[in-house]
């Protein structure tokens, strides 16, 4: 049996809106696929998505008056089990239908690496490489509270010097880790890059018909704006559908600057957004995996940026889950993360938020930790909350008053002052499923704590577990495999070389 995933009860999760609520959001989203549309900056794609039935508007790049019927009935054609497949299959992530199980990973695509200088006791900063990709991937590969892996950093230095980055970063990915290997996200090179990711891919499965039964990657989508698919966007949609890759699209239509302020109207927009991306998908690639992302973006017009200040995002997202689990029976994914910059409001901002999510029922959450730059002791930080988040799921179900977990009986047998609760047979048989041990949290007592320094959680203790964690090393591929995967990369980049 693969080990990623937590099974999810089948009751007791948290559901925001009723039917009849979730209705209307639903038809409103097919009025505005109707009336406003979505703008494809790329003329390939628009002449996809006419063949698929809209109206396109080849001078603006709208296309609308998409059929209701023709987007759910391609919708419906996605389907509701699927692997996301690890190079050893004991971590191939299992989706078995809508809410069934939870699949827990960090991730960020910082940029920058942000370095702790031990000595100086500072900070500094420098460009992420594939390299770090590769780094990150290792650890993230050694620790078994997360089911699956993303890069955590882009290999932002090869694209400032005009190398296909998502080439660069991928070929780090396959190599750095067992598990299913993440995201394959948009490219300013060229459309030819997808060609080349695709190769690799196949070195590593064993053929282009193995990468397409086992589907190391999937391909992300972030509508620009309200809904714009720029051209980078719809190159790699045009990628997947050509090579039959798994999708999970998003609309990051940023309220209040490019969306409604309140969260029905934003949910409503990005619910239209990932209909149309995966009817269009499913049109041309039938039976191809699709998760929709329930991210409703919110952007703080004080602040200026993510919305962890405000109920927006969470209403949203909550909102989504409910419409792509109930109305459509596919899973959902969640990146919403946190936008704070210190370490300790880093913790605090996603522990809560993955909590909703937890108890919402989200299919696969995405820790997203870090911003533009990304500091390597979120990975023990993003270990704990995944750790406490799948005890969570895992011993949801002893709340529920069945005569096991009532134990009236025992409770009769034990009687009022309870001396014999500890050592008692029915406790110590449900000890080890309900208590976990931390993954890095400070458990001393708290005198102990204060002579030793009072040392900091995030700053000092996770810091010391990630010593630890960099010792990890994945079962490599094959030696020429490798030589091929790398033979491949080097190719693409003198090939693919901008500027």
């Amino acid at each position: 049996m693969p080990k990623p995933g937590v099974p999810l009860p089948s009751h007791g999760l948290w559901k925001l809106l009723g039917k009849e609520e979730l209705d209307i959001i639903d038809a409103a989203a097919y009025k505005i696929l109707n009336d406003a549309g979505v703008f494809i900056e790329d003329e390939e794609l628009l002449k996809m998505a006419e063949k698929m039935g809209g109206s396109v508007d080849y001078e603006k790049k709208i296309v609308k008056e998409i059929p209701e019927y023709v987007v759910k009935e391609n919708v419906h054609k996605a389907p509701r089990s699927f692997i996301l497949a690890g190079r050893d299959p004991e971590w191939d992530v299992v989706i078995e239908g809508p809410a069934r199980k939870q699949f827990w990973a960090p991730e960020s695509g910082a940029t920058d690496s942000i370095e702790w200088d031990e000595k100086k006791k500072t900070y500094y900063r420098r460009r992420a490489s594939s390299k770090d990709t590769l780094y990150g991937a290792k650890i993230v590969d050694g620790i078994d509270d997360f089911d699956f892996n993303i890069y955590l950093y882009d290999a932002a230095e090869e694209g400032q010097r005009g190398l296909p980055s998502e080439l660069n970063k991928m070929n780090a990915m396959l190599q750095g880790t067992t598990k299913w290997a993440g995201h394959l996200c948009t490219t300013v090179s060229k459309i030819d890059e997808y060609d080349y990711v695709e190769r690799l891919g196949a070195e590593v499965a064993g053929g282009e018909e193995e990468l397409r039964k086992r589907p190391l990657f999937w391909t992300v989508y972030n509508y620009i704006g309200t809904l714009q698919l720029n051209r980078f966007n719809s190159w790699l949609l045009r990628a997947a559908i050509k090579h039959h890759w798994p999708i999970m699209p998003a609309v990051t239509a940023a309220a209040p600057l490019q969306a409604p302020a309140m969260a029905a109207g934003n949910t409503a927009i990005s619910h239209a957004g990932v209909l149309f991306m995966i009817a269009l998908q499913q049109f041309y690639n039938p039976g191809t995996a699709a998760v929709a992302n329930n991210i409703v973006f919110s952007l703080s017009p004080k602040i200026g940026r993510g919305g962890g200040l405000g109920a927006h995002f969470l209403l949203g997202s909550g909102a989504m889950n409910q419409l792509w689990h109930e109305f459509y029976g596919l899973p959902t994914a969640q990146y919403g993360g946190t936008f704070a910059s210190s370490l300790d409001q880093q913790a605090f901002s996603l522990s809560s938020g993955m909590a909703l999510q937890m108890a919402m029922g989200t299919d696969m959450i995405f820790i997203q930790c870090g911003t533009e730059a990304f500091d390597p002791a979120l990975i023990p930080i993003a270990a704990e909350i995944a750790r406490a988040g799948k005890n969570t799921m895992s011993t949801w179900d002893q709340i529920s008053p069945t005569p096991e977990n009532l134990a009236l009986d025992v409770i009769k047998e034990v009687g009022a002052k309870g001396e014999k609760w500890m050592t008692h047979k029915y406790n110590l048989s449900h000890l080890n499923k309900i208590y976990r041990e931390s993954f890095c949290l400070e458990s001393s007592a708290f005198d102990d704590w204060l002579k030793g320094g009072a040392p900091s959680w995030v700053y000092v203790r996770c810091r010391e577990k990630l010593k630890e964690l960099e010792k990890h090393e994945p079962k490599p591929l094959p030696n020429d495999v490798v030589e091929r995967m790398e033979a491949i990369v080097k190719e693409g980049n003198e090939e693919l070389k901008v500027g």
